[in-house]
């Protein structure tokens, strides 16, 4: 993730053109995340502690609500002109409710390099949203959003066990 903040990404940018360079980045970030897949699937399990008692119900809840806010990333609504970081909150949202909802050191590790990221990139960023805050967006781009985001909980649920290894129920 360091090349988005250096000056690295201008001058890959310069020499292979935005699309190249979004075509490489994509391919290098989905290497890395089947590396993660990986690595999480092989280690051994080591319990820490036991998950909170309504954990589960808790992680679906907020889950929701990371998935609206990660649908609301590349879309003008009126949720982003709240929410400046939409993803970032997003990812600290699923960092934080694994975290309570799995009690073992891979699913800590794992999942506090996510969370420990986000807050770092939330703190430093630089990002300024170009978005004219006296617009007002309408409702039905707000509905869109939370629709999108609802459909995208709803396959990540049902494919959870495919996607991450891991049954949710």
């Amino acid at each position: 993730m360091i090349i988005p903040i250096s000056s690295l990404k201008n001058i890959l940018i310069n020499r292979f053109g935005e699309n190249k360079y979004k075509i490489l980045y994509s391919l290098i970030a989905l290497v890395g995340y089947l590396i993660i897949i990986y690595g999480f699937a092989r280690a051994d399990f080591k319990p820490e502690s036991d998950p909170l008692t309504y954990s589960i119900e808790i992680e679906l809840t907020l889950m929701s609500i990371s998935m609206v806010l990660i649908a609301a990333v590349n879309i003008q609504t009126n949720i982003k002109k709240l929410i400046k970081h939409p993803m970032l909150i997003a990812i600290f949202i699923c960092f934080f409710v694994h975290l309570i909802a799995n009690g073992d050191l891979q699913f800590t590790m794992l999942f506090s390099s996510f969370g420990i990221y986000a807050l770092i990139d939330i703190i430093f960023s630089k990002k300024v949203l170009i978005i004219n805050y006296t617009e007002k967006f309408t409702l039905i781009k707000n509905v869109i959003v939370v629709i999108i985001g609802f459909v995208g909980y709803t396959i990540t649920v049902h494919f959870h066990h495919y996607i991450s290894g891991v049954k949710i129920f």
